[in-house]
């Protein structure tokens, strides 16, 4: 392998980004992943939060909306093929037993039993959290966001644009493709995919290239050429 290409593969697999800082009257995300837009019910009362240019910079960055706020403060794009966060339905309660897909990873990967807020046992608040992405323990989930392995955006740019609700719905609630990790790096992170951004625990890249190529095979997205020559690299590295 050249000079070069060593260069490429090395930066392609250390390189680490940061979100740009947001200006005042930003939409805010707060401590458990709301993102609440200045006509939120409870936008004034959430004085503890990061801030985001827009709506749709919070909800690349992993956050998610009030609930009923989708149905009725936004408008929804159906027949267009760019993206739209709330094209891809996630954090669903499809079994109705009041446990949403946040709900129900984080009581799948906990290595403790979790507690919860209420006695219907709905929202999780305390478990033991392995972070993948950083090795870090983690026991509150207001420290978690739930990472797409493969970001709703970049599946939507690399084949999934065109799938129906249902499919999108199915995709963003897929157990194979989430991960209760940091939220700083699940933000860190955003829409980027492997050739972008790799998580800081050296020891992980390996089977989180792995297991985002997994998911893209599985739902048949396909990377740009650029793309798919820095992959194999990288693949190859592992291997």
């Amino acid at each position: 392998m050249s000079k070069t290409a060593v260069s490429s593969l090395f930066f392609a697999i250390t390189l680490l980004f940061t979100l740009p800082a947001c200006n005042a009257q930003a939409v805010k995300m707060s401590k458990s992943g709301i993102c609440h837009a200045p006509d939120s019910a409870h936008y004034q009362r959430t004085t503890n939060f990061t801030a985001y240019a827009n709506l749709p910079n919070c909800l690349d960055a992993g956050g998610r909306l009030p609930k009923g706020y989708a149905q009725t403060n936004t408008q929804m794009t159906p027949n267009s093929n760019e993206y739209n966060r709330d094209d891809w339905a996630h954090w669903l309660d499809e079994d109705n037993d009041c446990q949403d897909t946040r709900a129900e990873v984080l009581i799948a990967q906990s290595q403790a039993q979790v507690s919860f807020n209420d006695p219907k046992q709905c929202r999780v608040t305390t478990g033991a959290w392995a972070d993948p992405y950083s090795g870090k323990l983690f026991t509150n989930d207001d420290d978690l966001d739930i990472d797409h392995i493969v970001p709703l955006k970049f599946a939507s740019e690399h084949g999934g644009a065109h799938w129906s609700h249902s499919e999108k719905a199915r995709f963003a609630n897929d157990m194979d493709n989430l991960l209760a990790v940091d939220n700083s790096l699940n933000r860190s992170k955003g829409a980027k995919g492997p050739t972008e951004w790799m998580p800081p625990k050296h020891e992980y890249r390996c089977e989180y290239l792995a297991r985002f190529n997994a998911v893209m095979n599985k739902y048949r997205l396909s990377y740009t050429a650029q793309e798919q020559r820095t992959l194999t690299k990288m693949t190859s590295a592992c291997s």
